[in-house]
């Protein structure tokens, strides 16, 4: 993005001008006498060169999968879907053996459908429209999947629920990515975002910021499971351990209930308490540090509390004062 600085000019008794780019007049095929389109936001003022309306380009995309691993086909369809591809297509002698790996990747991201296949190729459309999509429901929605992980963890000596959080783990990533591809669109798209989904620039930014953290807190809780099933802790160590998970369940709702309510003075007091429960989580470790996994199961205890205190600081730091 290119800032320029444009002195305004007095023009008559009721009107200012200012002049425009010539780089910007260009890239709009903007001439004499074509209309502009102005909307006032608060304290900006948004020019548009057409009235608000959706790009008529649907851009498609080509992925050719043979040689490569099936990680690097989903992050490849992953990068495609984030950047606003309508279609993508995926070709290659190799589909046959991995259109099943390559279907459950499409199917995992939200409006995304297989329209068509056959030994040489998988074509995906998508079908999502903005004008229906609201960014704090689904951010919502990663909120509650991740609640419930929480609440589960704390359950896991006694009832394994892993397989489950694996599950709830992926629709927490297919919203990431849904709103990774909201604000990707936003910024080729800035007036149509602010009109449609009312997000400024900044909400923009907090919003991917708060995603990224929420997803990163079920990655860690995941993991916490995983290492919970498998090590070997007396019922004493484990009730010290279940205690310290409370905790952390307290500090992330009240977090996200200041997050909601944009309470930058609760923000702070919660995550002054976190001292606190990382101190118990370095005790636990000490009394327990011959066992084998305690190193893993602390690590990332401490890390979702460090993941939490971020969503703090998107509080205190990101949100207008």
């Amino acid at each position: 993005m290119t800032i320029e600085y444009r002195k305004l000019i007095s023009f008559g008794k009721s009107s200012f001008v200012v002049s425009l780019p010539k780089s910007w007049i260009t890239q709009n095929k903007l001439k004499k006498g074509d209309l502009l389109y102005f909307e006032e936001s608060g304290t900006n003022l948004v020019l548009q060169a057409q009235a608000n309306s959706l790009p008529p380009e649907e851009k498609e995309i080509s992925i050719s999968i043979d040689g490569k691993d099936l990680r690097r086909i989903q992050r490849e369809v992953v990068s495609a879907y984030i950047q606003n591809y309508k279609t993508i297509r995926l070709q290659g002698d190799e589909i046959k053996d991995k259109a099943k790996a390559i279907r459950s990747f499409i199917q995992n991201l939200v409006a995304m459908e297989v329209l068509e296949q056959d030994s040489k190729k998988i074509i995906a459309k998508d079908f999502l429209s903005f004008n229906d999509i609201s960014v704090e429901q689904i951010v919502r929605k990663m909120d509650v999947i991740t609640r419930s992980m929480l609440a589960d963890c704390k359950n896991q000596f006694t009832e394994d629920s892993y397989e489950s959080m694996q599950h709830r783990d992926n629709d927490v990533n297919k919203f990431r990515f849904l709103i990774y591809r909201i604000i990707w669109f936003g910024m080729e798209n800035p007036s149509f975002v602010l009109k449609t989904l009312k997000l400024t620039q900044r909400d923009s930014f907090n919003y991917w910021w708060l995603s990224f953290s929420i997803e990163g807190i079920a990655d860690h809780i995941k993991r916490l499971a995983r290492y919970m099933r498998e090590i070997k802790l007396s019922p004493k160590e484990q009730e010290k351990y279940i205690q310290v998970l409370r905790k952390i369940e307290v500090m992330y709702n009240e977090v996200m209930k200041a997050y909601y309510v944009h309470q930058v003075e609760t923000a702070h007091k919660i995550l002054h308490e976190r001292f606190e429960i990382l101190q118990a989580c370095d005790e636990f470790y000490h009394q327990n540090r011959n066992i084998p996994l305690i190193g893993y199961l602390v690590y990332n205890t401490k890390s979702l509390i460090v993941t939490i205190h971020t969503i703090g600081r998107i509080i205190y730091q990101g949100m207008p004062g």
